[in-house]
C-alpha cells in the first residue's frame, strides 16, 4: 500500500472519529444545558432573590454546532427603565476540539464551547444604542471533560439615561468557573478607567473597579465563601453641596454556616477621606454577626424582596421594613445572637485611635411576644459586653478641625483651636467622671459587663468592679460635668 493511500486512510479515518464524537457529545449537549440551567436558576433564585431567571426557548441540534435561544427574565424595579426580558442567542460547538479555537491558534478542548450574545430587537435597542451600536453583551463558555463551566463575559462601554440614572461605564469584564454539580462557584470582574453615573442630582464617579468571590454550597444549599470589592476611587458630588473623595476603598466580605447557623464578616477599608479637600485620613472597620439563624435570615430576605423598594417607595415601606429588621433581630438575640467591631481604626495627619467592642446575647428564656423594641427583653438578652477605646487627642483635633473647615471656617489656624478645644475638654472629661484615663495625650476606656456576676460586680471600669448604677452615675457625671 503507499504512502499516500495509508495518510488518505488516516485521515478518512480521523475525520470519521471527529464527526462521531461531535455527534455523540451533540447528543450529550443538550441534556448537560439543561441540567444546568435547572441548577442556575436554584442559584439565582437563593442567591439573587429571585430577581433573575433562565428559560430555553429552543435548541437546534447539529453534527459539529447547535444553537440555542434563551429567555432571560429580570425583575428589577428600581430600574423600571430596563428591559423585564431579554433574549440571548446561543451558537454551541460540540467538542471535543472547537474549530474556532483552532482558526484563531488556540487549542480548546471539552464537551462544547459557546458564544453567546444579546439579540438585538426594540427590548434591547436601547442597550445596543448605550453601546454605540456594538454588541453590548458577549459571552465565551467552555464546558470541559469533567463538567466544569468555564466562562468569560464582556459588558461594552455604555454612555445611557434609564429612567432617572445617566451612566457613562467603562467596559467590564466578568470570568466564572461553576463545577459540574453546581456546588463551587468563583467569579471576578474588573471594570478598568472611570465610570460616571449621576442619580437624583447626586454625581458618582468610581475608578478602577475589581472583584472577586468564591463560594460552595453547604449541607443546608446556601452558598457562602468570601468575596471582596475593591475601588480605586470614589466620589460623591451632590448638586449645589459638598464632594466627598474615597481613596483605595476595599469591601471584604466572609460567611460560613456552621452547625446550622451563619457567621458574618463584614470589612471596611477607607484609604484616604477627603471632604472638599479636607482630608480626613484613613478608616478601618471590621464588624461580625455570628450565630445567625440561617431561617431567620432567609427569612428576612424573602420579606424585603416582596416590598419591590424603589427610590419611589422607600419611605412608605419604611414602617414595614423597621417591622422586618424588628423581627428578625428579636428571633436573632433568642438565637444567642454575637455581635464584634474589631476593630474601628481611624488615623489622621497627627493622630489615630480605635475602638474595639462586642455583645453578647442570649433572649431564649424571654418570654414570647416580647420584641427588641422591648427595652426589658434587651436588658434581659443581654450577657456580655466588651468595649476598649483608645484616642490620641490629635486624632480629636484633627477630625473637629477638618469638620470646622468643610462647614465654612476658611482660616486653618480657627478650625484647629476649634479642634485642640474639644481635645482638651475630652480629656478633662474622660479624668474627671472616671470613665477614662489620660496618659500622654491618650485617653483610652476598658470597661466590660457580665450579666452572671454578682449585681454589684457586673461593671468592670479600667479594672475596678462596680455596679451598673455606678456605671451610669460616673456616665451622669460626664455629660454634666460634675468630678466622681
Amino acid at each position: 500500500m503507499s504512502k499516500a493511500a495509508i495518510v488518505a486512510g488516516v485521515v478518512i479515518a480521523a475525520g470519521a472519529v471527529w464527526t462521531g464524537s461531535s455527534w455523540y457529545l451533540g447528543t450529550q449537549i443538550q441534556e448537560r444545558l439543561d441540567d444546568y440551567l435547572v441548577k442556575t436558576n436554584d442559584y439565582l433564585k437563593k442567591e439573587g432573590e429571585e430577581r433573575i431567571s433562565v428559560e430555553a426557548v429552543s435548541y437546534d441540534k447539529g453534527v459539529f454546532s447547535s444553537d440555542a435561544v434563551y429567555t432571560v427574565n429580570m425583575t428589577f424595579p428600581e430600574m423600571s427603565a430596563l428591559p423585564q426580558e431579554v433574549l440571548l442567542n446561543s451558537h454551541i460547538e460540540h467538542g471535543p476540539i472547537s474549530l474556532s479555537a483552532l482558526l484563531r491558534g488556540e487549542f480548546v478542548t471539552g464537551y462544547a464551547t459557546a458564544s453567546t450574545t444579546l439579540v438585538n430587537d426594540e427590548k434591547t435597542k436601547p442597550l445596543y444604542d448605550a453601546a454605540g451600536g456594538k454588541e453590548p453583551y458577549a459571552q465565551s463558555d467552555r464546558i470541559d471533560f469533567s463538567g466544569n463551566v468555564h466562562s468569560i463575559a464582556k459588558l461594552e462601554a455604555l454612555d445611557a439615561t434609564f429612567g432617572k440614572t445617566v451612566v457613562k461605564s467603562q467596559p467590564v469584564t466578568a470570568t466564572t468557573f461553576v463545577n459540574k454539580d453546581f456546588t463551587k462557584v468563583d467569579m471576578t470582574f474588573d471594570m478598568p478607567g472611570a465610570t460616571q453615573l449621576n442619580y437624583a442630582d447626586v454625581d458618582f464617579s468610581l475608578e478602577n473597579v475589581t472583584g472577586q468571590g468564591s463560594s460552595s454550597k453547604t449541607a443546608s444549599g446556601l452558598f457562602v465563601g468570601p468575596a471582596v470589592l475593591n475601588i480605586g476611587r470614589l466620589e460623591i458630588k451632590p448638586k449645589n453641596d459638598k464632594t466627598l473623595s474615597i481613596a483605595d476603598f476595599k469591601v471584604d466580605v466572609k460567611t460560613e454556616e456552621v452547625d446550622d447557623f451563619l457567621n458574618l464578616n463584614v470589612g471596611y477599608e477607607l484609604g484616604n477621606i477627603l471632604a472638599n479637600d479636607v482630608d480626613f485620613g484613613a478608616i478601618k472597620l471590621n464588624v461580625a454577626f455570628d450565630h445567625l439563624d440561617r431561617q431567620a435570615v432567609e427569612k428576612f430576605r424573602q420579606q424585603a424582596g416582596s416590598l419591590n423598594l424603589t427610590p419611589d417607595n422607600f419611605e412608605q415601606q419604611g414602617e414595614q421594613i423597621e417591622q422586618y429588621y424588628a423581627e428578625l433581630f428579636t428571633t436573632l438575640i433568642r438565637q444567642k445572637l454575637q455581635v464584634r467591631v474589631s476593630p474601628f481604626s481611624w488615623k489622621t495627619v497627627n493622630g489615630e485611635g480605635s475602638l474595639e467592642a462586642s455583645a453578647n446575647f442570649d433572649g431564649a428564656g424571654q418570654p414570647e411576644g416580647q420584641t427588641m423594641e422591648d427595652s426589658q427583653f434587651l436588658a434581659e438578652a443581654l450577657k456580655k459586653v466588651q468595649f476598649a477605646l483608645k484616642a490620641d487627642t490629635r486624632l480629636i483635633r484633627d477630625v473637629v478641625s477638618g469638620g470646622a473647615q468643610v462647614s465654612g471656617v476658611k482660616d486653618k489656624e480657627a478650625a484647629d483651636k476649634k479642634g485642640d478645644d474639644l481635645a482638651s475638654m475630652a480629656g478633662l472629661m474622660a479624668q474627671m467622671s472616671g470613665l477614662g484615663k489620660l496618659e500622654n495625650d491618650v485617653i483610652s476606656s476598658d470597661i466590660a459587663y457580665d450579666s452572671a456576676m454578682k449585681p454589684e460586680e457586673q461593671i468592670t471600669l479600667n479594672a475596678e468592679k462596680m455596679s451598673l448604677q455606678e456605671l451610669a452615675a460616673k456616665a451622669g457625671s460626664a455629660v454634666s460635668g460634675t468630678p466622681r
